[in-house]
């Protein structure tokens, strides 16, 4: 969420410079609003694309030892104690001033709202064309909000005067500028916090009185007296267009500005703009992919998961090849115990291979490890082309999906050859290039993992990790393809 916050505001920062430097004072309005409008939709929404491959960072190196494997197949994720959940007091008190923020500005939008209700249900309404207009008897300038407008009284104006402020008014209805309104209106709702919204609404404002004023068929002169006239005015409510809202004199200026055909060419540089974003602010172009390893906390992509040391404990095993049997210290990789705080469930299951049901927890539509792995290596077919003929496995653990059904954590060790049944194949090594090539496509396939619902626990959705016992198992690979997996 951090990182998307800045690159959001990264864009919209750097769209208002542009806009201001380049475009503020022109004259082609239904550019500026496409421009205003399109830049703040492209900051909302760019930073969540991928357009990229994602990169593996595995914390810990690759180890393909005959041991390891052995070891590997015969590790068996073990149960978790619940504990209770813990929250960081920091992340709590942000929530609860964000929490805060949204409902103030909530209430300041109700506060306009109920105005304009009071406004209308008080007034005396008259109809004129498609438009009602409402004489609410109290001293404001005129405004407008979806097909009413709002007036004093209609003896303050003459008829030229009233004519002037419908057709006005009528420009701001037929362009549905009061769609532009409540998009910005919804934006400092939840985005209350940041300076730019503000900024952005008050150009959008001044863009929306600018097209509006150019329709209107009176010379500047009279026209720009008749502004000044309301300007001393008391202002209406944020939700509607108002006409003394904006700076008068730069209304009055604008109604005489004509832009050159020069000037219009600046409206190109909304092209490298859009590639500018692209390339420097989407999901990861300025993501820190990489896992941050503190103590026993890794933190990945904004979440952070709490890990668990295993003891260390002795077995024997036999060598396969040999026979000979062999006293084997396990130590078993930390697993993730805790996402942000919340117990990570998983299927439970004991070195019988019985399973433990956890009460209350309901895992029915969550990716399980035999779909995930089908899913991947039907969709690995140019990589596995790569390979020689040869058994191979793929080292991928700790799979964790949130509550939504999507993967926010997995550890890749990359793919190496298969060691169980030939010993041997320890001295092989698989070409970096095809590892870099694996790695990269499995992260992208694991990003767009097919939907699944998540898991939930007394129906409420908790993180869970995928037992990974089916990675363990090999696949053949003969001329290309897989024939046995």
């Amino acid at each position: 969420m951090q990182q998307y916050l800045i690159n959001t505001s990264a864009i919209w920062l750097l769209s208002l410079i542009i806009f201001d430097v380049c475009f503020r004072r022109e004259s082609y309005h239904s550019y500026n609003r496409v421009y205003l409008l399109g830049t703040f939709l492209l900051g909302l929404f760019l930073p969540l694309y991928q357009w990229q491959d994602d990169s593996v960072s595995p914390i810990t190196a690759i180890n393909t030892s005959v041991e390891k494997i052995i070891i590997t197949k015969q590790s068996i994720t073990e149960t978790i104690t619940p504990e209770t959940t813990s929250v960081q007091p920091s992340i709590n008190w942000i929530f609860m001033v964000y929490i805060l923020g949204l409902l103030i500005s909530f209430v300041l939008f109700l506060k306009e709202l109920i105005t304009i209700i009071r406004l209308y249900k008080k007034g005396d309404k008259t109809k004129d064309g498609v438009w009602t207009v409402i004489e609410t008897g109290k001293p404001h300038s005129p405004f407008s909000a979806f097909r009413y407008v709002f007036i004093s009284d209609k003896k303050d104006y003459s008829a030229d005067e009233l004519q002037m402020i419908l057709t006005h008014e009528e420009l701001h209805g037929h362009a549905l500028h009061f769609i532009d309104l409540m998009l910005m209106q919804a934006a400092r709702i939840i985005f209350w916090f940041n300076p730019l919204i503000y900024i952005y609404a008050n150009r959008l404002a001044i863009v929306h009185e600018y097209q509006a004023d150019a329709m209107v068929d009176k010379s500047p002169k009279e026209y720009g007296s008749f502004l000044i006239e309301q300007a001393i005015l008391k202002s209406a409510p944020a939700l509607s267009h108002s006409f003394n809202r904006s700076p008068i004199k730069k209304r009055i200026l604008m109604l005489t500005k004509n832009s050159t055909a020069l000037s219009k060419s600046k409206m190109l540089i909304a092209l490298p703009l859009v590639l500018v974003c692209l390339l420097c602010f989407t999901k990861n172009a300025f993501s820190d992919d990489t896992k941050k390893k503190v103590g026993n906390k890794v933190t990945y992509r904004g979440n952070v998961f709490e890990f668990k040391e295993w003891p260390v404990d002795t077995f024997t095993i036999v060598d396969p090849s040999t026979g000979e049997e062999k006293k084997v210290i396990r130590k078993r990789e930390p697993s993730p115990i805790k996402m942000n705080g919340k117990e990570i469930y998983t299927d439970n299951y004991r070195d019988d291979g019985s399973y433990i049901a956890i009460p209350g927890l309901n895992t029915i539509g969550v990716l399980n490890a035999s779909s995930l792995r089908q899913y991947l290596l039907d969709n690995l077919k140019d990589e596995v082309q790569q390979l020689s003929n040869d058994e191979y496995e793929i080292h991928l653990s700790n799979i964790i999906i949130d509550g939504k059904g999507k993967i926010v954590y997995y550890d890749y060790d990359g793919i190496s050859f298969q060691e169980y049944a030939n010993p041997k194949r320890a001295q092989k090594t698989i070409d970096s290039s095809v590892q870099v090539s694996f790695s990269k496509r499995i992260a992208r396939l694991l990003n767009n993992v097919p939907s699944n619902t998540g898991a939930k626990l007394n129906g409420k959705p908790v993180p869970f990790m995928i037992h990974n016992t089916e990675f363990r198992n090999s696949i053949k690979v003969e001329n290309g393809k897989i024939v046995s997996q």
